[in-house]
């Protein structure tokens, strides 16, 4: 086992979305690709914003993805104590100083004052006068700023808690972090924390900024582009290996392949090269990686994701997803695409039902209804001849017969094809509900 440790470190202010869980699979493959560890911490310090509910939402989230992360869950919540003594050698050193009040430019004047801290007080870090904070930032490349662009941040609040870019390194310097893999709007973050590593005399974590994801309309995703929460995505029928191989896919490549298993991603990973630039975040493509694993499963795995009790394992369920799996990019595809398979319809739209029932469809699917209920053997052959001789003897064209009879048999006239449906259905169904939309489409 290498020495290389990543963490992945989200607030429980909200669920897990889309760029939270690209960053953490990032981080967890750098690591692991390595042969190195990954840790999930919790960033809990906002007692007013943070809920357990959305901390349980994030570990079922990876549990989902199947990012397995090292060790036990931290929880910065457990650290106050350990803040305030960094806190305290950080003010004896020099590299911070108790001041009052909030404002930066009044703040500055207790640079060199020793006040004792008290309700009224804060604790600011006392940046470099001069000269520059460099880092080499695995994605990016060279990253400087001056150091006269920083100013002095609070790192401990008039409450006594500590902020975020103090805990972040408080928390990756005991946890011995050695890389830290995240979204590029903590690139000035970066800046802050290495001063600190630097006044501790500690080592700082190599980093690495990832662009952000975009909308199709260049806009900073959110939810009106399809963003989601993780389980948002799971409810909606998407399997996991299809999110986590398209979340790989934005932001990362080795070369122009597309598909990666895990075991693949884990092999590929330090071959590859990560995006310089924002990715664009597309629902029709994570669609596409979706329906690549859901044609990649057997009819008994489908059967046993969709977990629906009508799909009991039967023959006739079997024979239901075999039928309808082209059309289906999503488990809640096959859900709805299925429905009439079990259920007979019972709303009809009323749009549909005056597009396609004209003044003569009604003594059309008598006249098949008719010739369907002579058939000796129900099978696929001779529905196909039944359908065809009627719209030969009608002379017109099939759509005239097939569309009606779609919407007839299941409310819709988007399905597969109609002599198939028939067949599955079988004549009971078939001829019941046939006659049930004759009397309901009756002048």
């Amino acid at each position: 086992m290498s020495d290389i440790k990543t963490r992945f470190a989200p607030s429980p202010t909200g669920y897990l979305h889309i760029g939270g869980a690209r960053t953490a699979l990032f981080a967890w493959l750098y690591a692991k690709s390595m042969g190195g560890e990954c840790t999930l911490r919790i960033e809990d310090t906002d007692k007013s914003r943070s809920d357990d509910k959305y901390t349980q939402e994030i570990i079922n989230s990876f549990n989902w993805l199947d990012i397995n992360f090292d060790h036990n869950v931290v929880y910065q919540s457990n650290n106050f104590t350990r803040y305030k003594e960094v806190v305290d050698i950080l003010i004896e050193n020099n590299c911070a100083y108790v001041c009052k009040g909030e404002e930066l430019e009044a703040d500055r004047k207790y640079r060199n004052q020793k006040l004792e801290r008290d309700e009224n007080t804060v604790v600011r870090f006392k940046m470099p006068d001069e000269g520059s904070t460099s880092f080499k930032d695995i994605i990016k490349g060279d990253i400087s700023v001056l150091n006269t662009q920083l100013d002095d941040f609070i790192i401990e609040r008039s409450d006594g808690s500590a902020t975020y870019n103090f805990c972040v390194v408080v928390d990756d310097m005991d946890s011995k972090i050695t890389h830290v893999i995240r979204g590029d709007d903590h690139v000035n973050n970066t800046f802050k924390q290495i001063n600190v590593f630097k006044a501790l005399s500690i080592q700082e974590p190599k980093y690495g900024h990832v662009p952000m994801i975009l909308g199709e309309d260049g806009k900073r995703l959110s939810k009106r582009h399809g963003a989601l929460g993780v389980q948002e995505y799971k409810e909606m029928g998407i399997l996991p290996e299809a999110l986590k191989n398209y979340l790989l896919r934005l932001g990362w490549s080795d070369g122009d392949r597309e598909l990666f298993s895990r075991d693949e991603m884990l092999l590929h990973f330090q071959k590859g090269t990560f995006n310089q630039s924002p990715s664009t975040f597309s629902l029709d493509k994570l669609l596409w990686y979706n329906k690549h694993y859901l044609d990649e499963s057997s009819i008994d795995e489908l059967n046993r994701m969709i977990n629906l009790k009508e799909f009991n394992g039967s023959d006739y369920s079997n024979s239901v997803l075999e039928l309808i799996r082209e059309r289906c990019s999503s488990l809640t595809e096959f859900y709805e695409n299925s429905q009439y398979f079990f259920e007979d319809p019972v709303d009809f739209d009323e749009t549909l039902l005056k597009k396609h029932i004209k003044e003569d469809t009604h003594d059309h699917l008598e006249l098949l209804g008719s010739y369907l209920a002579e058939i000796e053997s129900w099978e696929l052959d001779s529905l196909k001849n039944i359908l065809q001789q009627t719209v030969d003897e009608l002379s017109i064209g099939f759509g005239k017969l097939g569309l009606p009879l779609r919407l007839a048999l299941t409310a819709s006239v988007n399905s597969p094809s109609i002599d198939l449906v028939c067949e599955l259905l079988g004549r009971e169904v078939t001829l019941r509900r046939l006659e049930k939309f004759l009397e309901l489409t009756k002048n």
